[in-house]
């Protein structure tokens, strides 16, 4: 499997699950790393997974300042248990209407066309 092919389906992975166990939130990918330390020469594994205790903290995170950027670590592997690649994603969580369009270089962009 491609670097790139990797990268789009680890992108959406945490936030996906932040977005289903946090409704209400707008939630995004801040920051992807991927650590590439075997070729993908066969089908991949995706193994990730949400503790209780991350989303614990991540519920309290949200409860006491309304946001959260946690950071998630997970793998793909091959069939015989090597990691062929190493996934760190940061993800932001905030309120509904604090969203992206409303801040950074997208929110400038988004004010001058409602111009």
């Amino acid at each position: 499997m491609f670097g790139g092919a990797i990268a789009a389906l680890a992108d959406p992975i945490p936030a996906l699950a932040c977005n289903r166990i946090f409704p209400g939130h707008a939630v995004w990918t801040r920051e992807l790393h991927i650590d590439y330390r075997y070729p993908g020469v066969a089908d991949l594994e995706l193994r990730f997974s949400l503790d209780p205790e991350t989303e614990r903290q991540i519920g309290k995170e949200l409860e006491d300042k309304g946001r959260s950027t946690p950071d998630f670590e997970f793998g793909f592997y091959l069939p015989n248990g090597t990691i062929s690649a190493w996934v760190t994603n940061r993800v932001a969580i905030r309120p509904m209407g604090e969203s992206v369009h409303n801040s950074g270089a997208l929110g400038a962009h988004m004010k001058r066309v409602e111009r």
